[in-house]
């Protein structure tokens, strides 16, 4: 079994953040595994090699079986995603922005949405999906997704903007959020650069730095667990520990502690596979 993030090769890098390999057994006779998984600002492609995943977001009334391969836009509301006794399968986590680019699918057409990804880039992913359930080792599979990815990227015949590297600013330092900035930076108008960004994104910038912010509370707190959530709540830019709570009522649809205390029975918890891991 395994839970490991992955670099990808540097050309690759340039668009995809990380791959996430997970590979875990449960006894038949056990509870289906069930992972939290709060809004985060992050977009990407799951291939699942073996198992299911279905998907319930409580608040929407809503579940779902995910297609074998599909790409992810950026979750508007908390998510359970219940998995197979057995599951084996690569999350391919992108920068802001480049899914968007590989595919031409506007970000806010896939907002809280999941697409086949055979609908959009067809045999390719069925030959993909094929090398990685034949792959001999677990070395294997990131030289698989290497190879395709770069022949992807070479297919792009456009070069990276200035308004293209601003939503990884707005993860790493979300507290520093400037529209006025960022625009400038981007050379475009106020409106001009939300429309890009909402396009590219899915979501309108300053959005997108609250949903950043959130996820950084969470994970501070999931690996500092001594920290208190005043503590927290400070190293992450709220201005009390009233608004943190009302982040993650929004975007984990519970409480702070509630939510941690539900992380601690994400399967990768249960087998102790990675006890600081954070996010799917």
């Amino acid at each position: 079994m395994i839970c490991k993030r992955i670099k990808p090769e540097p050309l690759v890098s340039e668009y995809v953040k990380e791959y996430l390999l997970l590979h875990m057994k449960f006894d038949p006779k056990d509870i289906q595994p069930v992972k939290a998984y709060p809004v985060n600002p992050e977009e990407g492609m799951t291939f699942q090699i073996i198992g299911t995943i279905n998907a319930e977001s409580p608040e929407l009334n809503f579940a779902e079986k995910r297609a074998k391969t599909y790409f992810f836009g950026l979750p508007s509301s908390r998510q359970n995603l219940c998995l197979s006794h057995e599951f084996m399968l690569v999350h391919v986590r992108f920068h802001p922005g480049a899914l968007y680019k590989l595919t031409k699918i506007p970000m806010n057409e896939l907002v809280h949405k999941n697409i086949d990804a055979e609908l959009i880039w067809g045999r390719e992913i069925e030959v993909v999906n094929d090398r990685l359930s034949n792959a001999d080792n677990y070395d294997e599979i990131p030289k698989i997704l290497d190879a395709f990815f770069q022949k992807k990227i070479n297919q792009i015949k456009f070069d990276f903007q200035p308004i293209d590297k601003i939503g990884r600013i707005i993860i790493d330092n979300p507290t520093q959020f400037n529209l006025d900035k960022f625009a400038s930076n981007a050379c475009l108008s106020h409106r001009a650069f939300e429309k890009r960004f909402v396009r590219q994104i899915g979501i309108t910038p300053k959005y997108f730095a609250r949903i950043s912010r959130f996820y950084q509370a969470y994970a501070l707190k999931e690996t500092n667990r001594g920290l208190d959530w005043l503590s927290v709540a400070i190293h992450s830019g709220y201005t009390d520990y009233q608004h943190l709570v009302k982040d993650f009522k929004q975007f984990a649809g519970t409480t702070p502690n509630k939510l941690i205390n539900e992380s601690d029975l994400n399967p990768e918890k249960r087998l102790k596979l990675n006890p600081d891991f954070v996010g799917v």
